[in-house]
């Protein structure tokens, strides 16, 4: 993007803040619990991190009257991070993209809710089972078991009622009883995640090449689980964000051939750029297939191709909203603002990605908590559960739906004049100031209407995020690097970089000394990628 592009983008962004900041009104009523029933959908990072809020962050005498309930169609908490362990074959779809060799490609201390970091000893990346356990750490440092309803898979939610007034009929099964349950209540949060239902790209002749030779295999990243697979195979990985380069990486190794299919330079992603490793070979967009090639938008060709690997990201599809009338399936446009609809890419209209603002259903009836796809997940969920709880704590602290809207309007007009199209790009978080920018604006909503100082919000003027969580994101890549190299050094210097590394503080130093070290070696070698092992990411 140019720099004309960059200051329309930071200008217009400026705009919508003026238009947010209409928003903003103290508005004071009095503290008083009232009996609320809340159903969270889904026992992932997002899930967990409302249900915290909701009942350990609100004061108790707020909330001593409410029943909250997290409904998760798997036998444990964890979301994507709980591994399925008998993945099916396809077309039907596993529980989570997880597989063996997963490690996070970001640090940890940036993935992490307020104040509770990795246990002590964490690898900086670690593997999956690790970030697992550090979703029951939470459950089980904040006593929240009780709260969860395992195994139920919610099928179908309905509000009956009126634009003023009614309840969500949450239905569903329970598949450890095999029965079906039926329950009532005033709010729905949906934290189901957004990596489960692939998006397969219509390429012309693509399963006509499958058909055309019987070794030939086409699968979506999520079926993904073991690069010895595609031992002696030539292997085409369709896709540049994190699953992509991932897999890309731990196949090289077991492949005859690997290419990597991008719409843009090797370089030129915004977050992660993916390295040029040898034996990667790099081509451009697919532009089709014919019974024996792999044509390239640059007209060149490849014939020896005999596996493709979508790595082509998800779907934003909630049947349990659809089945129920609550969510239309709709074109690429998506612009409709009386009823919730998806294009499979976005949900719309919604107040910064978690608030709904169907005219079916009050304000403050249905939320969202992990819609974002760039977001490092405990944190970012953790302002919005903010957002979430102190707004139906207090429903006089919502705007109007028509002052929502107009916040959504300027957004997207931020986006459209930079030439961006807000359709496309979904729940994507490319305003100016990112990701730090959206979880700030949520927690500044509630400290300008009152609310600052409360538990879990900043004093006036402070800001939510810390200066060093998005430093530790703006250097990812370097830490990424650094931490290989110590790991490389052996498991020695492995513990006494992380010797009395415990407290947040703690880890917050640590990365900063990691990337002096990585800057400054570097500085006297010149830059070399020399990330050897795989770090996933969804």
């Amino acid at each position: 993007m140019g720099t004309l592009a960059n200051l329309a983008l930071m200008l217009l962004g400026v705009i919508c803040l003026g238009h947010a900041a209409s928003l903003f009104h103290d508005v004071q009523e009095p503290l008083g619990a009232t009996h609320k029933r809340i159903a969270i959908i889904g026992a992932g990072t997002g899930g967990i991190a409302t249900l915290r809020t909701l009942v350990r962050v609100l004061p108790e005498e707020l909330t001593s009257g409410w029943e909250v309930v997290v409904f998760e169609q798997r036998g444990d908490i964890g979301g994507v991070w709980l591994p399925d362990l008998n993945p099916p074959r396809p077309p039907e779809l596993p529980e989570t993209p997880l597989y063996g060799h997963l490690r996070t490609n970001g640090p940890h201390p940036i993935m992490t809710m307020p104040n509770f970091p990795f246990k002590p000893y964490t690898d900086l990346f670690p593997h999956h089972s690790q970030v697992w356990q550090y979703h029951q750490d939470i459950v089980h440092h904040w006593n929240l078991s009780s709260y969860f309803h395992l195994n139920h898979e919610v099928t179908r939610t309905r509000w009956v009622g009126t634009s003023e007034a009614g309840k969500w009929r949450v239905q569903g099964r329970n598949h450890e009883q095999n029965t079906s349950f039926a329950s009532e209540f005033d709010h729905l949060i949906i934290a189901t995640g957004h990596d489960h239902y692939p998006h397969e790209p219509d390429i012309p002749g693509l399963y006509e090449w499958k058909a055309a030779a019987p070794n030939r295999t086409v699968v979506h990243s999520i079926f993904y689980r073991d690069p010895a697979d595609y031992d002696g195979k030539n292997v085409i990985v369709l896709g540049g964000s994190g699953s992509g380069r991932d897999i890309a990486r731990q196949v090289i190794k077991h492949a005859n051939s690997t290419y990597v299919s991008l719409k843009f330079e090797p370089e030129d992603h915004p977050r992660f750029p993916f390295p040029r490793l040898p034996g990667l070979i790099f081509k451009k967009q697919i532009h089709h297939f014919t019974p024996n090639e792999v044509v390239f938008v640059d007209n060149s060709t490849v014939s020896d191709v005999d596996s493709v690997v979508l790595a082509t990201g998800y779907e934003y599809r909630f049947p349990f909203l659809t089945a129920g009338g609550h969510l239309d399936i709709v074109g690429d446009e998506n612009e409709g603002e009386e009823h919730l609809t998806t294009n499979l890419r976005r949900l719309r209209p919604l107040y910064e990605h978690t608030l709904s603002l169907d005219t079916a259903y009050p304000l403050g009836a249905l939320y969202g908590v992990g819609f974002p796809t760039d977001s490092n997940s405990g944190f970012t969920d953790a302002a919005v559960a903010l957002f979430v709880a102190y707004t139906i704590a207090y429903p006089h602290l919502l705007a109007s739906r028509a002052e929502f809207l107009e916040h959504l309007r300027a957004d997207e007009a931020s986006q459209r004049a930079v030439g961006l199209d807000p359709a496309y790009v979904g729940h994507r978080l490319v305003r100016p100031g990112g990701e730090t920018a959206y979880q700030d604006g949520l927690v500044e909503y509630l400290q300008v209407r009152g609310l600052a100082g409360h538990l879990g919000v900043p004093p006036l003027g402070q800001k939510f995020t810390p200066s060093w969580r998005p430093y530790g994101v703006a250097h990812a890549a370097v830490l990424r690097r650094a931490w290989t190299r110590i790991e490389k050094w052996g498991d020695g210097e492995v513990r006494r970089w992380l010797e009395g590394v415990e407290t947040e503080e703690d880890w917050a130093n640590l990365i900063t000394r990691l990337v002096e070290l990585e800057q400054g070696i570097e500085g006297e070698e010149g830059f070399s990628d020399n990330v050897d092992d795989a770090y996933g990411y969804y």
